[in-house]
């Protein structure tokens, strides 16, 4: 037969309300890249519209235009066409036409921020245990998820990069070219609702 000791046992309710009653908050904490981060370097789009085609994938519908043909003499000999930059390369054999390019969806952010939940936990118990106060134990929850967001950005693998543009930018990882992207990963404590992110 269990028995429980009910003694002292509304003294330890009362406080345990009253600690959860100072860690309420009306703050949030939210990982990922937020629009200070700005435009990516090479045109108009922002660094989080950057980061959403990756999360979700996209059909971009482009205009055609791009120049093609061989790089060298070399490249020439060997038959490799790629693309080129305007008025570089060897011999350009004309330009791309119209054309539709799917982006297939590699999930960064949400998988990245599961990843941290034991972290994220741990950092909690002990924010709780020192005594720090909500707006303490946020920011360490939030640089500990955004940390493990680069990790799981930097070690994605798939899907893969398209032969031609692992040949472009020199790397397999399908969200790393420069590192932008993942610099671009930070958190924010503020008060909620949150009003960034898509739906």
């Amino acid at each position: 037969m269990i028995t429980l000791d009910l003694i002292g046992f509304q003294e330890l309710q009362d406080e345990l309300s009253k600690e959860l009653a100072a860690l309420r908050s009306d703050k949030v904490v939210t990982v990922g890249i937020h629009e200070e981060a700005g435009n990516v370097e090479s045109g108009e789009l922002t660094m989080a519209s950057l980061g959403a085609t990756h999360e979700f994938g996209a059909d971009i519908k482009h205009p055609g235009g791009t120049s093609y043909g061989y790089a060298s003499k070399a490249a020439a000999d060997r038959d490799e066409v790629r693309f080129l930059k305007k008025g570089a390369g060897y011999m350009e054999l004309g330009v791309t036409q119209p054309h539709d390019i799917k982006i297939p969806a590699r999930p960064w952010l949400e998988p990245g921020v599961a990843s941290a939940t034991p972290e994220v936990l741990n950092t909690i118990q002990d924010g709780m245990e020192a005594g720090q106060s909500m707006d303490q134990i946020l920011e360490a929850v939030g640089v500990v998820a955004a940390a493990k967001v680069k990790v799981y950005m930097t070690e994605l693998k798939t899907p893969p990069n398209a032969a031609s543009t692992i040949r472009k930018k020199g790397s397999s990882n399908p969200l790393i070219a420069d590192g932008h992207l993942r610099q671009s990963v930070t958190h924010k404590v503020s008060v909620g609702p949150v009003t960034e992110g898509l739906e």
